[in-house]
């Protein structure tokens, strides 16, 4: 997921399209900085807070939320690769009422996309919920990034601490641990659920938040987008180096899972091996 994001930012794997991820959307990314950094995990920290007191009303708002942003984030997907297919027949604009120029091939794309949304809601199969995850994850990688490794910094210590507080101290301040209280209880496309192998029950399955896989992937797609304007290329600089170190820290992750069969905060192992 990181891996293909991390290209698809720097404008590698298409061409154009809605939400282009080449040379354009490249530069029209939005750049995370210092402030912005702090003011996410303020946020965050605050979203968290409302959905545990307020987990009924807040879930219904958060699945709105959540189907919108699936449907226009698995369009974005799949635009340029259709695209080409179609061979650009229908890369024309339409003027809508109140939207202005739309793409003809976004309004095409979008009833599929938002049958799956629907079929996510339907079944709450694992595949589509891992679709439209991967999708939410690449659309945020390729639209926001970091302006510089300062930014990546502090924004993975806050959220190494976030985790911290949420998960194992957030009990002694709110009676309950809040981060596993609205994980438990939010039915929502913010996490990829992968089948155990060895699983004993067809629930079984190892799980991780896309917010595991979005933050570091933030200094990922910056360690890319460096070596391609250092010219080392993707292969020999500093992305391969962040990828690897950032499998290790997951495996470290999922083997202390498996052998205390605790949940673990993901980013206490990714943020110092990333």
């Amino acid at each position: 997921t990181l891996g293909y994001a991390a290209f698809r930012s720097v404008g590698l794997s298409s061409e154009g399209g809605i939400g282009s991820v080449g040379d354009g959307e490249d530069d029209e990314a939005g750049e995370m900085q210092m402030w912005s950094a702090l003011v996410f995990i303020v946020v965050a920290s605050t979203a968290l807070i409302l959905i545990f007191y307020f987990m009924t009303a807040m879930s219904v708002l958060i699945t709105i939320i959540f189907c919108f942003s699936s449907t226009m984030a698995l369009s974005n997907l799949i635009y340029p690769y259709v695209e080409r297919i179609t061979k650009y027949r229908w890369s024309y604009d339409v003027e809508l009422p109140a939207l202005g120029a739309v793409p003809c091939l976004a309004l095409i794309i979008a009833p599929f996309s938002a049958s799956v949304v629907i079929a996510w809601l339907v079944t709450k199969h694992w595949i589509f919920n891992n679709i439209l995850g991967f999708s939410l994850c690449v659309f945020f990688l390729c639209n926001i990034r970091l302006s510089s490794v300062k930014v990546a910094t502090a924004l993975l210590c806050m959220a190494f601490c976030y985790d911290i507080f949420w998960v194992f101290l957030s009990k002694h301040v709110f009676g309950q641990n809040v981060m596993v209280k609205v994980a438990v209880g939010l039915d929502v496309p913010m996490k990829l659920q992968v089948p155990l192998m060895l699983a004993h029950g067809p629930n079984d399955f190892t799980i991780i938040g896309l917010g595991d896989m979005v933050l570091p992937g933030l200094l990922v797609c910056f360690a890319l987008r460096y070596d391609m304007l250092a010219g080392r290329g993707a292969t020999n600089g500093f992305f391969v180096v962040s990828m690897v170190f950032y499998a290790i820290g997951l495996t470290l992750c999922e083997i202390i899972v498996g052998t205390t069969h605790i949940s673990q905060p993901a980013m206490i192992y990714l943020v110092p091996c990333t």
